[in-house]
């Protein structure tokens, strides 16, 4: 049976669907609104919106380091 022929297969797909690039458009806002290097932004966007489920997982557990690293500041 495939997807078109059940009822709301297809319905929940598109919802799926506009949920991930949402997500992905919410990514990408915050990697150019970072302080990264321009090539750096670049190759994250690219990233993001070329493998749109694997590129955000990689996203969110790999390019936030700067704010993991900023929130540990030493005390001079």
């Amino acid at each position: 049976m495939s997807p078109l022929e059940i009822p709301g297969g297809l319905y929940s797909g598109s919802l799926l669907g506009l949920l991930i690039f949402i997500a992905d458009l919410f990514a990408v806002v915050q990697v150019i609104n970072s302080n990264r290097p321009m090539s750096s932004k670049i190759l994250w966007s690219l990233l993001i919106f070329l493998c749109p489920i694997i590129g955000l997982i990689i996203y969110l557990l790999m390019g936030q380091r700067e704010r993991r690293r900023l929130r540990y500041l030493s005390i001079p």
